[in-house]
């Protein structure tokens, strides 16, 4: 593309030129019209000049003719004086028209003229010279003649004068005819003038105005949201830079708005992730107050339970026994199913403390099928109320690198959702089975018989939900999925071909911690098989009596603040040979400790008072550092799979309400004994 012509140049060469051509024919007008005044001025003085000429020309020749008759009737010398003053006024206005311009004819005329005024002066001088001679008559002949030549004189002027003015009709038309030709010309001038003007202007509009109505139009374009617009190449260098200018803005705008459309996008997904978050952080928020209540509600509930708990197994123990056929059948049918409902309470309120207890940010190794249990155990009630069949099928050697809680609470949204969907739309049955795909994976499965899923591809976009308004929020699948992606798994949705929805799982799979094994093994806690098998304790428990050194009394201090808990670790202790002091607070067990010799103390951790079981244990450690080896810490708020040195002490030593005879016996004789609980 040739190099852009200048515009201001285009405007500046346009305009002078237009400027020199309109002064010229301005210029020209005004010396044509100056020229043809002067002309008409000239010719005008000429034909004055000439008239008044011909005028003094007719007035000398009568003066002479006068002078001849005064001469004739009175000789004298002034006449003849004054005759010839009159011929030479008279030849020198005829020799004036010697040099005017004038045609032959006229030159003619003057010549003609000027021969009959000498003749008639030739006749004058010889009627003089009659006169002097004293020749009158021949003088007034004379005298006669000259009037005649006059007469004739007078006609030769006055044909020479009309001779004049036609030839000065003739020049002033002339000039007329000239005067039209240059005001045609002018005319012509000044429409080539307009023609001109015309043109530039057209060029400006062509070259100027439409590029800038160009202008216009992409800028309304532009404004108006089209970022397309742009103005094409102009061929001028001012334009052109304004066209690379707007040009340049509108890539930039295009460019911002882009740039600001991706932002929107990504502060969009950034709203959605912090809404997603919000509710997440609401939701732990509120697991973490249900936690915290929980933990004060635990330590109500698990007293009571341990106390029915051990009172019916002592019933249980006193009745199995007896002779008589209808007390047996009392303690099968009542007691026996009281210890089991007792053992379910409280494995309800366990499972409600595990679930609702702090979020590991140090994701280990968690056992699969107690996470499902944790998350079945709070669901199965609703299961049941429902009328719906919750399957499990888990095997325990199965474990998976995740967060314990969120592994729960994702467990527990798919278990909601599906049977919010039988609830509505049919099925009677969830199935959840897990198995391992191999060395590194472990495959979930839930599988329901309901309506399955409307929109498989959706059902984990946040908020996204097919149940009416007010009815959930469109989190429970996202916020699995979030969870499962964050573990380094994966989570699919699919319906299945015979009907209903399945959900799959797929999570790292590690090796199950032989510390973990042993912690869950020797926790004191009611575990499943304990409370199925409850009915089966034996009542004939046989009796160890554990004698101190030289077969002195064992003697263990019971520390609690509910008087029913410490009857029941009495009647316990008792069973073993074991005396038992009692003490309601850390100030009594204090001051029992300071008087008197204890194999080993079994402290509650909660009791009211300045000092609850913790600090007990630290006032053993420091004034009976040998005894603190064989305190046993008892708690209602604990969890089965919370770390087992979160107090300070070795996880045998540490006993979770509410407990069985069995599992109570157990941990006392492994710390007298000081050997591990066996399994």
């Amino acid at each position: 593309m040739s190099q852009p012509r200048s515009l201001r140049q285009l405007l500046f060469l346009g305009t002078i030129g237009f400027a020199v051509a309109a002064s010229a024919v301005l210029g020209g007008t005004f010396l044509l019209f100056e020229s043809s005044r002067r002309e008409v001025e000239r010719d005008t003085h000429q034909l004055l000049s000439e008239q008044r000429a011909a005028d003094e020309i007719t007035t000398s020749l009568y003066g002479q003719i006068l002078a001849a008759y005064q001469q004739l009737q009175a000789p004298g010398a002034r006449n003849m004086e004054r005759f010839d003053l009159l011929g030479a006024r008279a030849y020198t206005r005829l020799r004036q028209y010697l040099f005017l311009s004038m045609t032959l004819e006229a030159r003619l005329q003057v010549e003609t003229i000027k021969e009959q005024h000498e003749a008639l002066e030739v006749v004058a001088h010889g009627a003089f010279d009659l006169i002097a001679r004293g020749e009158s008559l021949a003088a007034g002949a004379r005298v006669a003649e000259m009037h005649r030549l006059t007469e004739g004189l007078q006609l030769e002027i006055s044909h020479f004068v009309a001779l004049r003015e036609r030839e000065l009709e003739q020049l002033h038309e002339a000039q007329v005819a000239q005067f039209q030709r240059y005001v045609l010309a002018i005319t012509l001038i000044g429409a080539g003038l307009m023609g001109l003007a015309i043109f530039f202007v057209r060029l400006i509009q062509r070259r100027v105005v439409q590029p800038l109505d160009q202008f216009a139009a992409a800028t309304v374009k532009l404004a108006s949201g089209d970022l397309a617009a742009r103005i094409p190449p102009q061929r001028y260098s001012e334009l052109e830079a304004v066209a690379q200018r707007f040009n340049e803005m509108a890539d930039s705008i295009q460019s911002a708005r882009t740039r600001i459309e991706n932002q929107n996008l990504e502060l969009s997904e950034n709203l959605r992730n912090l809404e997603q978050a919000q509710q997440s952080l609401v939701q732990q928020e509120k697991l973490g107050a249900i936690g915290f209540m929980l933990a004060g509600l635990a330590h109500e509930l698990n007293n009571p339970l341990a106390g029915i708990l051990g009172n019916a197994e002592c019933i249980a123990s006193e009745l199995g026994n007896h002779a008589d056929p209808a007390v047996r059948r009392v303690s099968r049918e009542f007691v026996t199913p009281l210890i089991r409902e007792t053992g379910r309470a409280g494995d309800l309120v366990k499972n409600l403390l595990q679930f609702s207890r702090q979020s590991n940010t140090q994701p280990g190794p968690v056992a699969l099928s107690f996470a499902v249990k944790v998350a079945a155990g709070l669901r199965s009630y609703a299961f049941t109320q429902a009328g719906k069949e919750l399957a499990v099928n888990v095997p325990a050697t199965l474990y998976v690198a995740a967060d314990a809680q969120r592994l729960e609470h994702a467990v527990m949204n798919i278990m909601t959702n599906a049977l919010e969907a039988m609830s509505t739309g049919g099925g009677t049955r969830l199935k959840l089975r897990a198995e391992s795909t191999g060395e590194d994976w472990i495959a979930l499965t839930f599988d329901d018989d309901g309506p399955g899923f409307a929109e498989p591809a959706r059902v984990f976009d946040a908020f996204y939900t097919t149940k009416p308004v007010g009815s959930g929020t469109g989190l429970g699948l996202s916020l699995a999925q979030r969870f499962v992606t964050e573990a380094g798994g994966t989570i699919s949705a699919e319906n299945l071909p015979s009907g209903g929805a399945r959900v799959t799982i797929l999570l790292p799979a590690v090796a199950a911690p032989k510390p973990l094994v042993e912690n869950q093994e020797s926790s004191g806690q009611i575990l499943p098989s304990q409370v199925e098998g409850a009915a089966s304790l034996a009542p004939d428990l046989p009796v160890r009596s554990v004698a101190g050194p030289a077969g002195e009394e064992r003697r263990i201090l019971i520390v609690d603040d509910e008087p029913a808990l410490r009857n029941i670790q009495r009647h316990f202790l008792a069973r073993i040979g074991i005396r038992s002091l009692l003490a309601k607070n850390a100030s009594e067990a204090i001051a029992i400790l300071e008087r008197e010799h204890c194999d080993a103390v079994i402290t509650d951790i909660r009791m009211p008072g300045e000092m609850d079981g913790l600090g007990l244990y630290a006032w053993i450690e420091i004034h009976l550092p040998e005894l603190a080896r064989r305190c046993i810490l008892v708690s209602g708020e604990l969890a089965a799979t919370r770390e087992s040195n979160e107090f300070g002490v070795p996880p045998e030593r540490v006993l979770a309400k509410p407990f069985t005879r069995d599992a109570y016996i157990a941990r006392v004789l492994a710390v007298l004994q000081e050997v591990a609980v066996p399994s």
